[in-house]
């Protein structure tokens, strides 16, 4: 192994590529993660990873570069690939459908490059123009990456704007982490495009340049393999639970005004909108938000925002002690009571309970 030319970073670069090809092999051969989303993330990691291998092996003397540069066969234009079965991960991840007109227009610049490389040996084209060739090759992936990071963005916006208004028969799949990768997916194609351009400023000295891109790309690899899931799978808890949670009823008028309140928002369950607020409920009741607070406090002992806590927690407790939500994370369950993060259901349920989650399941069911 001396003669390979081996750093720490392209270690750490092929420790990446090789996670990212057992990511891919755990995805495939689990069947509770086979989904349309998981098919697309998976072909995604493998062109990060591919991509990364096969400049990895010239970097490191596996493959000569004087071999790449007369059979660029060897070479496959995976970047053509990476933003494509992202853009269609993203839309299943959305439960949108992936149509076949989008897979012909962004597949065929892949297909292009591919039959550009499988003539260019026999139309002996030579080695000064084959270059210009690939840097334009480079620059037009480059430019078709960001256009589709910014469809991307798109779609995610208008999936936003359609679900802005809470309902509770329908859940918001979070996408905050996609918009956050997409920010780090602009950077690292800047960081591509300035790689390319001071490449060809610069001798052939190797590829130490491209280090800080694919080290990004060993980065995005793990992010979007493990947030994918996590994030998919919380949604998957949340909509089973939800389906198990049944019967929205009907407000009874033969309630006093406080016991209007307390059936309007237990009966419908207006608990578990994590947005609900005093304003919306006075809209609801036709009745002011002062008025409302009081009656609260005086009847109940607690402000609003603690009632409203009070309602989620029994029904985090419920769920908690009800071995058929045994399957399901505390955070999905914690989120499905109507919180709106791990920290805000933590925090009300050691108030009222004076324990974790956890702790609190433990002690109920002797486990």
């Amino acid at each position: 192994m001396n003669y390979l030319n081996l750093n720490i970073f392209n270690i750490v670069i092929l420790v990446g590529i090789i996670h990212g090809f057992i990511f891919s092999l755990v995805i495939a051969f689990n069947k509770k993660l086979h989904s349309k989303a998981n098919y697309f993330l998976v072909l995604t990691i493998l062109a990060l990873a591919f991509s990364n291998l096969q400049y990895w092996v010239m970097d490191t003397g596996l493959i000569n570069r004087s071999v790449y540069d007369r059979h660029h066969l060897l070479f496959i234009p995976f970047e053509f690939l990476i933003l494509p079965f992202f853009y269609f991960f993203v839309k299943s991840y959305l439960d949108n459908p992936v149509r076949l007109n989008e897979k012909i227009l962004l597949y065929s610049p892949f297909i292009l490059c591919m039959l550009y490389l499988g003539i260019k040996d026999v139309l002996q084209i030579d080695i000064k123009l084959a270059k210009t060739i690939n840097l334009i090759i480079e620059y037009a992936s480059i430019l078709l990456s960001t256009i589709i990071v910014l469809l991307i963005f798109k779609v995610l916006n208008k999936y936003e704007k359609s679900h802005s208004k809470p309902v509770l028969s329908n859940i918001k799949i979070k996408t905050k982490w996609l918009k956050n990768l997409l920010y780090l997916g602009l950077v690292i194609i800047l960081i591509w495009f300035v790689s390319i351009s001071f490449l060809e400023t610069t001798t052939s000295r190797g590829f130490y340049i491209f280090y800080p891109l694919w080290i990004s790309i060993t980065l995005i690899i793990y992010w979007i393999g493990y947030t994918a899931i996590i994030q998919k799978q919380i949604f998957i808890d949340r909509k089973e639970i939800r389906a198990k949670k049944e019967n929205i009823l009907k407000v009874k008028t033969n309630k006093t005004t406080y016991n209007k309140i307390d059936t309007l928002i237990n009966d419908s369950k207006l608990h578990l909108n994590p947005a609900l607020s005093l304003q919306t409920l006075s809209q609801e009741l036709n009745l002011s938000e002062g008025y409302i607070s009081q009656l609260i406090n005086k009847n109940s002992n607690l402000n609003f925002n603690d009632y409203i806590n009070s309602l989620r927690v029994n029904d985090a407790k419920e769920m908690l002690v009800d071995n058929q939500y045994d399957n399901y994370t505390i955070i999905s369950i914690g989120l499905e009571a109507g919180f709106n993060s791990k920290s805000s259901f933590y925090t009300a349920f050691k108030k009222f309970t004076g324990k974790t989650p956890l702790e609190y399941k433990k002690d109920i069911r002797n486990l």
